[in-house]
């Protein structure tokens, strides 16, 4: 066996199962899942911009009248670079997407654990979100807080954007593409 991994079996035998251990696993994966999300995010926009750039450069290449067949080739090598870029966005954030749910199980699992007295935040936040449930709560005001239609819209819809957005900017290459064989052939 390698001595990293000799040292990571020594390492989590040596660690007790107490509540401050809890607390510090729980405060070290609270802090990935919030980096998590925001690198999400972060690259989310970053691939959004490439990809609108990349469409706007086709765009702009079309909207030369005559059209010639050096800027259909372009037209085509942009196509063909776009749906490099969109694999890769697809592959990234579905990485991420899996690693933060990863991250927000085990809060869950910590959060559930009968030593945990803190509030259940993740816990409460799968109900709500994935399970639709009605949170309650006798100090807060409303004492009840209910998922809405928007909510439900935005986890079939938006929240499967590692799969759409790719899907979209891929079909807009693959048409701009076939496009670019038609003219060539014509």
């Amino acid at each position: 066996m390698s001595a990293p991994c000799k040292q990571l079996q020594t390492e989590e035998q040596a660690v007790p199962q107490d509540s401050q251990s809890a607390e510090h696993t729980y405060n070290n994966l609270v802090s990935l899942w919030t980096s998590g999300v925001r690198d999400f995010h972060s690259l989310l926009a970053t691939y959004l911009t490439a990809n609108s750039i990349f469409v706007a450069a086709i765009g702009f290449l079309l909207a030369r009248q005559p059209t010639t067949p050096v800027f259909t080739i372009v037209v085509m090598i942009l196509c063909i670079l776009g749906v490099l870029i969109t694999l890769q966005m697809a592959l990234v954030l579905a990485r991420f997407d899996a690693q933060n749910a990863l991250w927000e199980w085990q809060l869950r699992g910590i959060e559930r654990t009968s030593q945990w007295g803190r509030r259940k935040l993740f816990v409460d936040l799968y109900r709500f979100r994935n399970q639709k449930e009605i949170l309650r709560d006798e100090a807060s005001i409303p004492s009840e807080f209910k998922p809405n239609w928007l909510l439900r819209q935005h986890r079939q819809w938006w929240a499967r954007r590692a799969v759409s957005f790719p899907v979209y900017f891929g079909i807009i290459y693959v048409a701009f593409f076939i496009w670019g064989v038609t003219q060539l052939v014509m």
